[in-house]
């Protein structure tokens, strides 16, 4: 009998190379790039703040980035990768070293030490990518690996560098980033203290507010996104599902608050949720690869950002939320293989995501749930207040940056004439010393609305205003003749 011979698959070649598919990734970034040099380069030096040469800045940052993991993938493989990669020429052809760069180079604060930057990047190909095994190998994405070393390890440095504002927004916003600003406010917020100080929603929808070096544009994004989807880049499933989770859950918050369609759509244009997902959730070697999986990995993702951001000091999520999931791909993907054939394998693990959506977005609604009173701030409390003569000396605390500032105020005849920080939970506290900001409260109650918060401390700074805000609004209830 005459034997068969098949010949080796596979038998369908996929048409898009991995050199396509990252061309086609920088095409997708190449808008955004421009964007980040216009909002951070050419609208300072517009208005005055930067020289001309600064306004190349932003290029410069990405570009140094870059050229860093580009150049620290080439030593590392050359040390100790030799065996493995004799031709170092063919190495770079697979390597793709200088991608993780840029990354890092837009999500990190433009006023990121340039010697810290080179060591993020550093970071970021070695701890993130090679010491996995290199392209294809790593478990968590490599940028946001370095980014994460950054911000834990040097963001009192950024903070007293200018944090996320840009030379132009240093001298026009008082505060900080969107998210920021949203978690130094009681309760839920409104329109008017979330929205409009940085502008209205398109300007949210643009980019023009102040975020990392190349997050911004809600708009850009999307652009990249329908590109990359429609270019088989990226796996579209993981944004849209997303983004779409975060949306359901906020506008759940929201509805629950008395708030429009405006809240959901400020948390998805805000920080780097609309970057996040459709640039580094979808990273092809650290995510899903079963549609299913991806599906139920979206899900996972908006609900842990929600969680983040409504749950702890940390206002952005989007990070620590993808570095989180990464872990857990390897589980996400296995459920993915086996609902293929069984979609019954599927069925618990959505529905325990659906319950995790409804249930943990009725319950931040309601734990931030309006009070009847606007007036009333439930982030304040008094401890004490001993009345002597005309002097009334006040123990309160205020919701401050990871946990309650408890401090001693003292009035007489109606003015506040000190402030003592007994207890604040904040790293950063020292600079709002450095700046003498107590003092400047003191000299300018009558105005205390008018007074900018500390730029980098705006949370612990802004507590210690509204302290003493609620402390004189009480004095004036309870005390004044």
């Amino acid at each position: 009998m005459k034997e068969f011979n098949s010949p080796i698959g596979p038998y369908i070649k996929y048409k898009d190379s991995t050199t396509k598919l990252m061309i086609n990734l920088l095409i997708a970034l190449l808008p955004i790039i421009a964007f980040a040099f216009y909002k951070n380069g050419i609208i300072p030096y517009l208005e005055g703040a930067t020289s001309f040469i600064g306004m190349f800045y932003p290029l410069f940052f990405i570009l140094v980035a870059s050229l860093t993991g580009f150049a620290v993938e080439i030593i590392f493989t050359k040390l100790f990768l030799k065996n493995k990669y004799p031709n170092i020429k063919d190495f770079i052809k697979i390597s793709y070293g200088y991608v993780p760069g840029i990354f890092l180079g837009l999500i990190l604060p433009i006023n990121t030490p340039i010697s810290i930057l080179m060591l993020g990047s550093a970071i970021a190909v070695i701890v993130g990518k090679m010491l996995f095994g290199g392209f294809g190998n790593n478990i968590f994405n490599p940028a946001l690996v370095g980014a994460l070393f950054i911000l834990t390890a040097y963001s009192l440095v950024i903070t007293n560098n200018g944090g996320y504002l840009n030379n132009y927004e240093l001298d026009t916003i008082s505060g900080a980033t969107p998210l920021t600003n949203a978690s130094t406010i009681a309760e839920i917020g409104s329109y008017e203290t979330l929205v409009e100080p940085y502008g209205n929603l398109w300007d949210f929808f643009i980019g023009t507010i102040p975020g990392a070096v190349g997050e911004t544009s809600s708009l850009l994004c999307i652009i990249g996104f329908l590109f990359l989807a429609f270019t088989k880049t990226i796996k579209w499933k993981i944004p849209f599902v997303y983004v779409l989770t975060v949306f359901i859950m906020t506008a759940l918050i929201g509805n629950l608050n008395g708030l429009g369609i405006w809240f959901p759509l400020f948390h998805i244009f805000s920080g780097g949720l609309m970057f996040g997902a459709v640039f580094m959730a979808t990273d092809p070697v650290t995510s899903p690869t079963t549609p299913i999986g991806q599906v139920l990995y979206g899900l996972l993702l908006g609900i842990l950002t929600v969680v983040l951001r409504f749950l702890t000091p940390y206002p952005e999520g989007v990070l620590t939320s993808i570095l989180t999931m990464n872990m857990l791909i390897f589980i996400i993907d296995k459920i993915g293989a086996k609902s293929r054939f069984k979609f019954q394998h599927a069925i618990i693990p959505f529905i325990i995501s659906w319950i995790l959506i409804g249930s943990l977005g009725l319950m931040i609604g309601n734990k931030f749930k309006q009070v009847d009173d606007p007036n009333v701030d439930t982030n304040y409390n008094i401890i004490s207040a001993t009345e002597a003569g005309n002097t009334v000396t006040y123990l309160v605390t205020q919701k401050g940056y990871s946990g309650n500032i408890k401090g001693k105020i003292v009035i007489e005849d109606g003015k506040a004439v000190s402030i003592e920080i007994l207890e604040v939970k904040d790293d950063f506290y020292p600079k709002v010393e450095e700046v003498d900001y107590i003092n400047k409260l003191l000299s300018e109650q009558d105005n205390l609305e008018g007074v900018d918060t500390v730029s980098g401390v705006t949370f612990t700074s802004n507590g210690i205003k509204k302290m003493l805000i609620n402390t004189l609004s009480d004095y004036e209830e309870t005390y004044a003749k």
